[in-house]
């Protein structure tokens, strides 16, 4: 039985730069020289769990691999993930962000946003915590990226909950020879940062490889984070202080409102380290493990008040007269952000072993052990000290998996397996008489356990039912509960333990068809996703400022319908490849706010399954071959629907476009190749969003709005021989200041040496 494509493994071979070989460079995503060989497309895993070509794959599969990633500058995957198509992605996933899995943490696949609504997985390995569904993007570094897959779209078929919005796959490095690679870097103004790293990888003759790395990277940060004041209520009262300074203005939805100060620089600085070792018994069974170790810090310095009285002094306190507006009583507080800490330990264990048949067997296992803390400036704090609270949040997961792929007869390829995941969450929250030292605890405020457990079951049957026709027919079954309590010392409000549990099953369709003209292929699928509340938004309450939102133990799980058809053209003789999908998803029990008590001085909220949405739109892609050293490639997302049909917790937001979702996003960029000489030239575009399920946001251009922006990067890099390569890149380089809640950084210039030995 012929199947659907096949995949050639070249090595040795010099092809002439004809149109068709210059193509297959390009996909290869090799550097292509004169007398180099020519590499044929890559596997992929993500889409089947089994190795794919592109061409066989039952669904849109964007990828980026190690020669794409160092044709820019990639200092976190987020800085190489917002090329992808239909992919909106900002904060903490970039390199020019602070690294935190909970600030500015953004990310929307097709017009579906929240990053705990999409699985990013480091090989077979769960990056999603179990208390917010978010990770730390640092723990991942460039160096050590072999490449990236994202899969948009429903895919809790083969990877159960958060593969909601689609699926983001890292996949390392693998030691294939000795190797020790060195990195350093510094980035001028906008933040100033300094990062290095370092790798040393072998292969030894008794089948043991180890690959040991690490990566640190320190920056002073910028001031993205401002101080606001509002008009008192009461203009008739006491008239307060004259003072200057206030720069009037208005918020998202056009209240009038004075800037009054910054919250200081945020500086960072984080450490990863990591060990993996690789060892086959024989050419059929490998077992393989290693441990991965983040530590990241997130301060706040140098905060800033505008404030002056009549004699010049700064005035960071007290009732104050703008012009002869009153503005509500100023604090020390409104000036101050606090620290932010996180550790991480990551551990796997993965085995494989290949029968005579083609079958396969493997086994994963997974641990993540997470240590977050944060503190909270209280009201009458000031610049040097006075009293707070800190919230700790530790987080264990541990995920086992076993899956067996293998044939049946000569038109079926089954894969089939099991997975357990195990989630806990133990916060506590002390008062703190200082809220710049995380020691000077006083008194425990708070304590809350919860756990979470999924049990799950998949199958897919890959059915050949023609030489040009596949079809892929999956289903999976997850039985997911959740349970738990906790105790207010405060107020003596104890919750007993609560108990959820439901059984989620998501079956996928998919149809692959080998055009009969040459180079075309046509795709469909359609499958059902879902994705269960996190651990914080059922048993832990949270404030932040005036806002208090109270956790909801009987929230259930998100789902969706998803599907998609396109088609995909190679051109050989010109070394062209178009793409083509429409997408369409339907959004049911979406988890959203309701609001309890609104007031000026305080907002109480809960979160509810009360949302219905659809987005749906077409992604159109080019990748074209110039000349032997030059390429194009370009992508289109339009994504004119993205609606909430139905919100009986904010029934204004019906008929309204969902949170950050983007209407037009479009990258365009060129590569090259030229002798010693490589880089890239990459323009982005991405419409303005709204961050309110109402829309009531629509002032964009001001500091909480998402506004629309046009950026171009650029990186050259110069290759001196074999062991040593420089490169400077410039980012953002029209210099474009723009507003994705915070304030964006405006231009910068990085410097990097390579050294290999």
């Amino acid at each position: 039985m012929k199947k659907t494509a096949c995949i050639f493994l070249v090595s040795n071979l010099t092809l002439p730069l004809s149109p068709n070989a210059l193509y297959a460079a390009h996909e290869a995503g090799i550097s292509k020289k004169k007398d180099e060989p020519v590499v044929f497309n890559p596997m992929v895993i993500s889409a089947t769990l089994s190795d794919k070509s592109i061409e066989e794959i039952p669904g849109t599969l964007h990828l980026f691999d190690k020669e794409k990633i160092r044709l820019r500058n990639v200092r976190r995957a987020g800085d190489i993930l917002q090329e992808t198509p239909g992919v909106y992605i900002w904060g903490a996933s970039q390199g020019s962000q602070a690294p935190s899995a909970n600030r500015g943490n953004r990310i929307s696949i097709r017009g579906v946003s929240g990053v705990s609504r999409t699985l990013v997985l480091l090989d077979n390995q769960k990056m999603n915590d179990p208390a917010f569904g978010t990770f730390n993007w640092a723990t991942l570094f460039p160096e050590d990226i072999e490449r990236i897959e994202v899969i948009p779209g429903a895919a809790s078929a083969l990877y159960g909950g958060n593969a909601f919005a689609g699926v983001i796959r890292v996949v390392s490095k693998k030691p294939t020879e000795k190797e020790i690679s060195l990195t350093g870097g510094y980035q001028f103004n906008s933040p100033e940062s300094g990062y290095g790293s370092a790798v040393y990888r072998d292969v030894f003759d008794n089948g043991l490889a180890i690959s040991i790395g690490y990566r640190y990277e320190t920056s002073s940060g910028y001031r993205d984070s401002w101080s606001f004041s509002d008009p008192a209520t009461n203009q008739a009262g006491p008239q307060g202080t004259r003072v200057t300074g206030a720069i009037p203005t208005h918020t998202t939805n056009g209240t009038p409102t004075f800037q009054i100060g910054d919250r200081g620089n945020v500086p960072w600085n984080y450490h990863v380290g990591q060990i993996k070792a690789y060892y086959d018994f024989s050419p059929t069974t490998r077992i393989s493990g290693g441990l991965r170790y983040l530590f990241s810090d997130v301060r706040s310095e140098n905060p800033t008040s505008y404030l002056r009285d009549p004699g010049g002094n700064t005035v960071i306190s007290g009732t104050v007269n703008v012009g002869g507006t009153i503005l509500g009583r100023i604090t020390p507080s409104l000036f101050l952000n606090a620290e932010t800490h996180e550790d991480d330990l990551r551990s796997f264990l993965d085995f494989e072993h290949e029968f005579a048949n083609h079958s396969k067997l493997s086994l994963s296992f997974n641990h993540l052990s997470r240590g977050y803390w944060s503190t909270l400036v209280g009201q009458n704090s000031t610049f040097d000290g006075g009293p707070g609270t800190s919230a700790h949040r530790p987080q264990q997961l541990i995920n086992g998996q076993g899956m067996y792929s293998f044939h049946l007869g000569d038109r079926h390829f089954l894969t089939t397996g099991f997975q357990v995941e195990h989630g806990t969450l133990k916060r506590r929250e002390y008062t703190l008489s200082n809220w710049q030292d995380i020691d000077s605890r006083t008194a425990l405020n708070l304590t809350g356990d919860s756990e979470s457990l999924t049990t799950s079951f998949f199958v897919q049957d890959e059915i050949f039912l023609t030489d040009r026709l596949t079809a892929y027919f999956g289903t999976r079954l997850d039985w997911w509960t959740a349970e738990g309590k906790s105790r207010n010392l405060q107020t003596g409000v104890v919750k007993p333990t609560e108990k959820q549990s439901v059984v989620e099953i998501s079956p996928k369709l998919a149809l692959v068809y080998q055009a009969p003209w040459q180079g075309g292929v046509l795709r469909a699928s359609a499958g059902r996703a879902f994705r269960p509340p996190t651990l914080q938004d059922m048993f832990a309450d949270s404030r932040r400022g005036v806002v208090i939102n109270y956790a909801n133990a009987s929230l259930k799980p998100e789902t969706a319908l998803s599907w998609e058809a396109g088609i995909e053209q190679h051109l050989a003789a010109t070394g062209t490849r178009l793409k083509a999908t429409f997408f369409e998803n339907r959004l049911f029990d979406l988890i959203t706010s309701k609001n309890l008590t609104f007031t000026t001085t305080l907002r109480e909220a809960t979160d509810v399954n009360a949302g219905t949405g659809i987005t749906r739109g077409i992604e159109l892609s080019v990748d074209q071959v110039l000349t032997g050293w030059l390429k194009l490639h370009a992508n289109y997302t339009w994504t004119p629907t993205a609606r909430t049909l139905k919100n009986s917790a904010s029934p204004d937001s019906e008929g309204k476009r969902m949170p950050n979702s983007s209407k037009h996003i479009l990258t365009a960029g060129l590569e090259t190749n030229w002798h010693d000489w490589s880089g890239s030239l990459t323009g982005r575009h991405v419409s303005k969003s709204f961050n309110t399920a109402e829309n009531i946001d629509v002032f964009h251009n001001v500091y909480g709005g998402n506004q629309a922006f046009w950026l171009l990067d650029t990186k050259l890099i110069y290759t001196w021989n074999k062991m040593a390569e420089l490169s400077f890149a410039a980012n953002n380089l029209l210099n474009e200041r723009y507003f994705q809640s915070l304030i964006s950084t405006g231009r910068n210039y990085v410097a990097q040496v390579n050294l290999r030995f």
